[in-house]
């Protein structure tokens, strides 16, 4: 046995002719007696062939234990190499020898160490490339929702229209459970629009303008963050009523006094804002700065002009204001003031039968007979979808009622030439004078409303 661990050291091929000549000694002396077949009989005499046996058995045997020193490792590193094609890189081949076979183990072994780092670092390499391509996705929906929010604002949309897709676009983000924008009336911030939040928040988020948080996010003018990492105890109340632990809040204000608050917000235990939430939230909150900000210079501007754009004629907030002051300055001279309001009959279901197009013409028609009908103190104007409303100072219920008669007639005689009936319009009028059927612009409009309904 210490031939055979000597041998351990040595190559395949020095091991194979040890056991080669091993085992060939038996075939070899076999081949001797038929060459010398005296030289076996004389050895026998000399009673030494028992002794003979065993050293050929024991030499067989050796050869036979160096052949599996061989074929063991052999088969072991086939083993161990299926293993590896498999994936299974865990298991490293046992390596004692020296031989070819040992080194050509220990070359697995490090090339199986050489893979299975490598896979690691594109195992992780991968998560990462995942991780990267979901906040590419996440900046790009976010993006596309800023886009939209802009065109919306370009195309002149509803302002609650746009807050709605605004919320809804910004409830995605950070996690949140809740998306909402307060809004200040009256120094009183209520709820204006909201996504995620039950019926009893809704009712207790109101907040006076005296509110210590409140202030502190207008007074600090950009995003307020509290999560685990931004502790605010003054703000802690106040995020409370909207069921939620962790807060982003942007401040909406116009020429340094507050209009609106935005927020969201999740109730997820030990969570903190990243960086990239905030950038976006911020972004969110300047874009529908944006958006409020544009629909108070409209409403402005709708407040400066006095013109309907379709029909040329007074629009409706100046007829208010118009009668307004007819009203009180014949209620100084005593002397009577009437207003007279006209809709055309069945007008709706005319436009959806023939088209707003159509329906346009017809309405520009009228209208520019009742602008060259009035030249005087008279003021005539567009009053709501298909109305019409004239204002007629100095003259009494019984003056205004023959003016109104007069109208009706001149106008259903402008269509007299229409072949198709549902093209001769006739006009439904009603007169309201002041002091008798109201003692404001107000009373007299709702009630010759109520009159024309």
């Amino acid at each position: 046995m210490a031939k055979v661990i000597s041998l351990s050291s040595r190559g395949i091929k020095y091991k194979l002719i040890v056991a080669v000549c091993l085992m060939s000694v038996i075939p070899f002396l076999v081949c001797l007696n038929y060459i010398f077949p005296s030289l076996l009989t004389n050895l026998m005499t000399r009673s030494i062939l028992p002794l003979l046996l065993v050293i050929m058995l024991g030499m067989i045997i050796l050869g036979f234990i160096i052949i599996k020193q061989i074929l063991d490792p052999v088969v072991n590193l086939s083993r161990h190499a299926s293993l590896i094609a498999e994936g299974n890189f865990e298991k490293p081949i046992n390596t004692q020898g020296e031989d070819e076979v040992g080194q050509l183990g220990k070359a697995l072994n490090q090339l199986t160490v050489k893979i299975k780092r490598s896979m690691d670092e594109l195992k992780d390499y991968g998560s990462k490339t995942a991780q990267i391509n979901m906040e590419i996705q996440k900046r790009v929906f976010f993006m596309a929702a800023l886009l939209q929010i802009s065109d919306l604002i370009a195309q002149g949309e509803k302002l609650d229209a746009i807050l709605h897709i605004c919320l809804e676009k910004v409830k995605d983000l950070a996690h949140s459970s809740a998306s909402f924008i307060l809004f200040f009336e009256e120094g009183i911030f209520s709820l204006k629009v909201q996504f995620g939040l039950i019926q009893e928040v809704q009712t207790k988020a109101v907040f006076s303008e005296h509110n210590e948080c409140v202030r502190q996010i207008f007074a600090k003018g950009a995003v307020t963050i509290i999560d685990a990492k931004n502790q605010k105890p003054l703000c802690q109340r106040f995020v409370s009523v909207f069921g939620v632990k962790n807060f982003l809040g942007f401040p909406i204000a116009s020429r340094q006094k507050p209009i609106a608050l935005l927020g969201i917000g999740n109730d997820s235990l030990d969570f903190a804002y990243s960086e990239e939430d905030i950038e976006l939230f911020n972004i969110f909150g300047k874009q529908m700065s944006i958006a409020i900000e544009n629909n108070l210079l409209l409403e402005r501007l709708e407040k400066l002009e006095i013109k309907d754009a379709l029909t040329g004629l007074y629009n409706e907030q100046y007829l208010h204001h118009r009668l307004d002051e007819e009203i009180k300055r014949a209620i100084l001279a005593q002397r009577p003031c009437s207003f007279i309001l006209a809709r055309i009959h069945n007008f709706e279901g005319y436009q959806k039968l023939h088209g707003p197009i159509a329906a346009e013409t017809v309405f520009k028609k009228i209208s520019s007979y009742l602008n060259s009908a009035f030249s005087g103190i008279e003021c005539v104007g567009r009053f709501g979808d298909y109305q019409f409303a004239v204002i007629l100072p100095e003259k009494n219920k019984r003056q205004a009622e023959k003016v109104a008669e007069e109208l009706k007639a001149r106008i259903e005689y402008l269509f007299k030439d229409e072949s198709c009936e549902d093209r001769k319009f006739q006009m439904v009028m009603t007169v309201a004078e002041n002091p008798l059927d109201g003692v404001s612009a107000q009373e007299l409009i709702l009630f010759a409303q109520n009159c024309l309904s």
